[in-house]
């Protein structure tokens, strides 16, 4: 706070202009008391503070229910125990080769990378049966093996944390704006709750691993994981829900396409200004040629543009 208020003094910057601030990390986060943004608002309270997009996705994704946090504890132990010594690597890796498994090799889970979960449930998942076999070989007793309940729920979160890491590079990448990480978000939300209307009525197709592992379980057990899965969607679905608030109450029209929208949504001040710029003919040409074009991608909007058929 410190930096930046003798920063505004050097080149005569006012807290009183400041309108927004975004923040990015676990620790801005957590400052909601004593760190940088109540210092903000101390000096101007009417500022608005926002927390990088990207980040709040990663930690929503991190709640998981007791059942299946222990099955992701048990992989990282699984992987550290066959990582930890050169030894042991080389002859998992050995090991596979005999076996002429697709993968030789397994991956570090780092807290710090939003993708490692899914990369290390995936390659374990993967290759599940080998480590069972070295384990023997080691003679490590390894008593979640023998639970019945401990491969579909690996695969589940193989194939939930696999979905995640989609979302999660779709966010990201050149000319991403934030117009692209709502509808993502909200369609991603959607398909949460798609899922879950799923699971409840017994259909795990979208679950590819969880269905191939799952199938010929007794019913017992199959109702068990059933309850587990939607739990587990509903709490992710609320964990969006919680970091992003005001989802449902954003609207892009005006940003997306101001020629569309209504005088009604604009200041009062502004709306004669906003009416000529409406209908300004020129200014919407190159409106439709240049942004419309740039974000979709396909060269047919651009010719049909140039026919001049899209209004």
């Amino acid at each position: 706070m410190k930096k930046v208020t003798d920063y505004f003094s050097e080149v005569g910057l006012s807290w009183e202009n400041v309108c927004a601030v975004c923040t990015y990390g676990e620790y801005a986060m957590l400052g909601s008391k004593s760190g940088f943004v109540a210092r903000v608002k101390a000096i101007a309270p009417g500022v608005t503070v926002t927390h990088c997009m990207i980040h709040r996705q990663a930690l929503a994704s991190r709640t998981l229910p007791r059942e299946l946090q222990a099955i992701l504890d048990n992989a990282i132990k699984i992987v550290n125990y066959v990582k930890a010594m050169p030894v042991n690597t080389r002859l998992f890796k050995e090991l596979c080769k005999d076996l002429d498994s697709e993968h030789q090799v397994l991956l570090f889970y780092t807290k710090v990378r939003w993708l490692s979960k899914g990369n290390v449930l995936n390659r374990v998942f993967e290759l599940r049966q080998e480590l069972k076999m070295f384990l023997d070989m080691q003679d490590k007793e390894a008593i979640f093996f023998s639970d019945p309940l401990w491969e579909p729920r690996l695969a589940y979160l193989a194939n939930i944390f696999d979905q995640l890491n989609k979302f999660n590079l779709k966010l990201q990448g050149k000319d991403t704006t934030v117009i692209h990480f709502v509808d993502t978000l909200r369609a991603f939300v959607a398909k949460i709750k798609n899922w879950t209307r799923k699971v409840s009525s017994g259909i795990f197709v979208m679950f590819e691993k969880f269905s191939e592992v799952a199938e010929g379980e007794e019913e017992e057990i199959e109702s068990c994981l059933q309850n587990e899965i939607i739990s587990h969607l509903q709490n992710l679905c609320q964990e969006f829900s919680r970091y992003f608030p005001d989802l449902e109450v954003i609207d892009m029209s005006l940003v997306r396409n101001p020629f569309n929208v209504k005088p009604d949504i604009i200041p009062d001040s502004d709306q004669d200004e906003f009416l000529e710029m409406k209908f300004d003919s020129g200014m919407k040409d190159f409106f439709l040629k240049n942004i419309l074009y740039r974000n979709s991608g396909h060269k047919q909007v651009y010719h049909i543009l140039e026919l001049g058929s899209l209004d």
